[in-house]
């Protein structure tokens, strides 16, 4: 993997190119442009700049405006303003009018650390899951934001592009292809699936480093479009292991757990079990640390591994 980069960045930088190519590609911020790092946007494009101040209630209403009269909008937010508060005008404005809105949601999961559980966005997924037309982006890297900046841009459906505070390392060169509705298996196994999404990638990847010396054999798929979600998709990949483990920095209910578990359920009726917070707010810490004290390391994944393929030998046992 490469040198850590910064995905707002990447974002960022990606946005002013994307700018220049789509004429009609505007951008709405909520009195913290310089926070989600969209000043370059109106330092290049100033008459495609708005800011709204600190309304963010009005920002998928009046991106939704100018959706519809052929614009658009990239509204951005912290993502815990620019999903929950806004959510009512979220479905009733954007997704009920198929409205070509980009909503971006900066500093998501617990990237945000010490600012506490009132900016920690762990149920974005699951809420927009629910609203029909909508798409839903998690990019693990730098090169995967960018690339999912320009494929926004060409498709004309509503989308939530989520994105963390953090530089990761680029697990993707720059020949990398980003396609709405696919996922990527970056490591072959043939024992365990590790389906994760967003800037933990590098967790799962660690954690089949940890197995492979233990003997397991896991692969590690990278799903960067939580909706829409193919089951063929998923499908594809499960039936080459015997049990499956996600990994989101989400909670467990609604987000990338749940529609794997939904597919298998439905499909291979194989064991799933879902790495992501518990049901609770979570508290103020460094990400780092918050994440290790609510499941998100490679204990407690390493752990979960285990106990999953338990439970598929003894389904094994079972049925014969």
């Amino acid at each position: 993997m490469d040198t850590p980069e910064d995905i707002t960045a990447a974002y960022s930088d990606s946005l002013v190119e994307v700018g220049r190519a789509f004429p009609n590609v505007v951008v709405l911020d909520s009195d913290i442009a310089d926070s989600c790092r969209t000043e370059a946007f109106h330092a290049a494009f100033p008459e495609r700049a708005f800011d709204l101040g600190v309304a963010e209630q009005s920002l998928p209403t009046f991106a939704a405006g100018l959706a519809l009269v052929g614009k658009i909008p990239f509204y951005n937010s912290f993502a815990v303003f620019s999903v929950s508060r806004g959510v009512d005008m979220i479905r009733q404005s954007v997704a009920y009018n198929r409205a070509n809105v980009k909503i971006i949601g900066h500093a998501a999961g617990q990237s945000m650390g010490y600012t506490g559980p009132t900016h920690h966005t762990l149920e974005d997924f699951s809420i927009l899951r629910a609203i029909p037309n909508m798409v839903i982006l998690n990019p693990c890297d730098a090169e995967e934001a960018r690339q999912m900046v320009w494929r926004m841009a060409e498709d004309p459906r509503p989308t939530y592009l989520r994105l963390v505070r953090a530089a990761v390392p680029n697990v993707h060169a720059d020949d990398y292809r980003f396609e709405i509705g696919r996922t990527e298996r970056l490591r072959e196994g043939s024992d365990l699936s590790i389906f994760v999404t967003g800037d933990v990638v590098v967790l799962a990847l660690a954690l089949q480093d940890v197995l492979r010396e233990e003997g397991i054999s896991a692969q590690v798929v990278n799903v960067a479009t939580i909706k829409p979600l193919p089951a063929e998709e998923i499908l594809r990949h499960g039936r080459l292991t015997s049990a499956a483990i996600t990994i989101e920095d989400h909670n467990v209910y609604g987000g990338l757990g749940s529609a794997v578990a939904e597919i298998y359920a439905e499909h291979l009726r194989k064991p799933v079990k879902r790495i992501g917070i518990p049901d609770t707010f979570t508290e103020s810490d460094e990400a780092s640390a918050l994440r290790s004290a609510y499941g998100l390391d490679i204990a407690s994944a390493r752990a979960a591994a285990h106990a999953v393929l338990r439970a598929s030998e003894a389904t094994v046992d079972r049925q014969s």
